[in-house]
């Protein structure tokens, strides 16, 4: 697919790390020989454009990553959910590349990371993994493949979990709905604020093998069975 770019939300401060993040960004956290970061970078084909949103300390992350890659095409948004009280979260970072996005896209997590390869944005699609207990996550009711409810941090019966990884083609409407919805959970913008909007315009479960990196316990996963390993559970 031509003309389709992939984006790295890279800003957050990554509290759930702990001491863990304390110096560095948790892109930085190293998986297998070589920062989480790069094996993002490079599930994509050489010629995707990255977009990296950074913020905590985002001026050691884009020098490490422009200084790995020298020849990808690389953008960087700074986001400033950090001087901008009451406006955090993924969402709001993922608005803030909105100009760098005018085309399908795909959206990562820096803290997820997945077995298989990510599919190009040719449908709307919706990164999912069976997990324990959803309550926690941002999670989807599927039927015959297709996300029919997205439900943000809530008790349900769903199974599975959005693991921040997620593949759109509608873009357009994908975005006026993130913009007119500033509704937070837990002071933050979350990405189903928009993601929600794609529903209606077909939107696709894509099931992974998750290996999420943004607690310590699920770091430990990471490291113990990353890249052919069991996912991870969110127990």
């Amino acid at each position: 697919m031509e003309d389709y770019k992939a984006c790295i939300l890279a800003g957050g401060i990554g509290r759930r790390m702990e001491n863990f993040t304390k110096h560095f960004n948790k892109a930085m956290l190293p998986l297998e020989g070589k920062p989480v970061i790069n094996h993002i970078i490079e599930k994509f084909p050489d010629e995707t454009e990255i977009v990296v949103s950074i913020g905590y300390l985002g001026d050691g992350l884009r020098e490490y990553v422009t200084t790995a890659y020298p020849d990808r095409k690389l953008s960087f948004v700074e986001d400033d959910r950090f001087t901008e009280r009451g406006r955090r979260g993924p969402g709001y970072g993922l608005l803030q590349c909105r100009n760098f996005l005018q085309c399908p896209f795909i959206v990562s997590a820096v803290d997820t990371l997945v077995k298989e390869s990510v599919p190009e944005p040719k449908k709307n699609w919706f990164g999912l993994a069976r997990v324990e207990n959803t309550e926690r996550f941002c999670s989807a009711k599927v039927s015959k493949g297709m996300v029919t409810r997205i439900d943000d941090k809530v008790k349900t019966d769903n199974e599975f979990a959005f693991i921040g990884l997620a593949g759109i083609k509608d873009y357009e409407t994908f975005w006026n709905a993130l913009e007119l919805n500033q509704d937070t959970i837990g002071g933050e913008i979350q990405l189903s604020n928009g993601l929600v909007s794609l529903i209606e315009r077909d939107l696709y479960a894509r099931v992974f093998t998750w290996f999420d990196v943004g607690t310590p316990e699920s770091y430990v996963h990471a490291i113990r069975n990353y890249p052919l390993g069991d996912s991870y559970r969110g127990e």
